[in-house]
């Protein structure tokens, strides 16, 4: 039993030891100051009283408020910040305190309420670090800052008014005072203003030009779109005649083919018939040795019936001389005699005939020769006929191909000459947007003074007038 009383005092001895070396190590790096529930001082460590400029017995059982600015110390919030400590509330911030001999000190510091063993607050501790100089940097930084503001200020407020009346169109607007760590921005501005004083005067000139030379293209558009309107007109009337010429000429064609294959046709019957008349001329000239045979057949039957006559007159003759015994052979010479009178009389009958007939025979194949020699030259006639309408026939042809072609070119024209006109149309609109525009842009950039030029007038004159 002794020896766990001895191992709690050792444990309780560490614990003292590090609990002491723990408060010896805050109060080598912090200031320390113990308070009652009051505001009374107790004690302080050396730290806060070389913070403070004090010695313990200057302030020992003095008040809090001694640190504190009068004003500070009058007010409401002051005595409600000792009441929630003595609640038991704890505070940290940054504080503003008042030194020996006035000076102000800043600390960083924390008041800790102090609880007895049944949790009631008894004191109070404040843990505190002097940061003076560093709140001394801070107040000349934003001493430096509010400077700067100020100077920055002046410098929005110049640029303010100045670039107020750009906003105005004013360039005239240059800066003549600013401070000198923004000469630099001085300088910008001002050879800003000149940039744009010296495009806005070049911009006011080539406006002016523009104008003028708009006002042109849309008086040139104008009458570009009438005149492509008028050809395209004369084009659409012009592939409407070659359409009907194209149709026209073929027709031609087609009947110069039809023509063609008539004359092609009536040359082939035209050759039949010189070969038929030729057939006839041969046949006329057979009939025509015919009847010469003939002929000379019927003189050989006219001499039969001659020596026959001459036969039988001959035997009458003799008949005669016999007497009674030659009476019957006279009646057959009488016979006799009369057929061959008969057949003397039917041989010149049949003379006369042949004779007629061969003369007949010969006026037909002179009439067929003459109608040969015509056949002829009508089969030759003909066929110059055919070469002809053939040739015809192929010109034509070609005139309707090429028409088709002229026809298929003109139509191309006349649609690109459409698409001309309507892209000449959008031009001349355009050009109307155009001339607007520019007379819009005028008077954007009549809003801006310039200054006086070369003329001695301001531009904004200038583009009144």
């Amino acid at each position: 039993m002794f020896g766990i009383e001895d191992k709690r005092i050792r444990t309780l001895r560490t614990e003292s030891a590090e609990l002491k070396a723990t408060v010896t190590a805050i109060h080598r790096s912090q200031a320390v100051i113990e308070f009652q529930l009051d505001g009374t001082i107790i004690d302080a460590n050396e730290n806060f009283l070389a913070t403070m400029g004090y010695t313990i017995e200057e302030i020992r059982g003095r008040h809090h408020s001694l640190f504190v600015d009068p004003k500070d110390v009058a007010s409401p919030e002051y005595a409600r910040f000792w009441e929630r400590l003595r609640a038991g509330e704890f505070f940290s911030d940054a504080f503003r305190r008042v030194g020996a001999g006035g000076d102000e000190i800043w600390i960083q510091g924390s008041y800790n309420p102090v609880f007895d063993a049944e949790g009631k607050p008894y004191k109070v501790i404040k843990f505190a670090s002097d940061i003076t100089a560093v709140r001394r940097e801070q107040e000349a930084a934003r001493a430096e800052r509010e400077k700067a503001a100020a100077v920055q200020d002046q410098v929005v407020s110049i640029l303010a008014e100045k670039l107020g009346r750009l906003a105005e169109g004013d360039l005239t607007a240059e800066i003549d005072a600013f401070p000198n760590q923004y000469e630099r921005i001085k300088g910008d501005f001002n050879r800003s203003v000149e940039s744009l004083r010296e495009a806005l005067s070049a911009i006011a000139g080539a406006t002016a030009n523009l104008e003028a030379g708009s006002g042109e293209i849309a008086s040139a558009s104008s009458d570009l779109s009438r005149r492509t309107e008028q050809q395209a007109a004369s084009l659409e009337e012009t592939a409407a005649a070659l359409d009907e010429i194209t149709a026209t000429v073929k027709r031609s064609a087609e009947g110069a083919q039809q023509a063609s294959a008539a004359a092609a046709a009536a040359n082939a019957h035209a050759d039949r018939s010189g070969d038929v008349v030729a057939q006839a001329v041969a046949a006329m000239g057979e009939i025509e040795n015919s009847s010469g045979q003939i002929t000379r057949i019927i003189g050989v039957i006219d001499e039969i019936a001659f020596q026959t006559n001459l036969l039988a007159l001959n035997a009458g003759v003799e008949a005669a001389r016999a007497g009674e015994a030659g009476r019957g052979f006279a009646v057959v010479a009488q016979e006799v005699r009369a057929l061959a009178q008969r057949s003397a009389e039917a041989a010149k009958e049949i003379k006369v005939l042949i004779a007629s007939s061969t003369n007949q025979v010969e006026r037909g194949v002179r009439l067929v020769g003459d109608t040969g020699e015509a056949l002829a030259g009508i089969v030759a006639k003909v066929s110059e006929i055919d070469r002809l309408i053939r040739e015809i026939a192929v010109s034509s042809q070609e005139q309707s191909t090429g028409l088709h072609q002229v026809n298929a070119a003109v139509n191309q024209m006349d649609q690109v000459t459409q698409q001309n006109a309507a892209m000449v149309e959008e031009a001349t609109a355009a050009a109307a947007n155009m001339s607007v525009e520019t007379r819009a842009l005028a008077q954007l950039v009549g809003r801006f003074r310039i200054g006086v030029g070369a003329s001695g007038l301001d531009h904004r004159a200038r583009a009144a007038a």
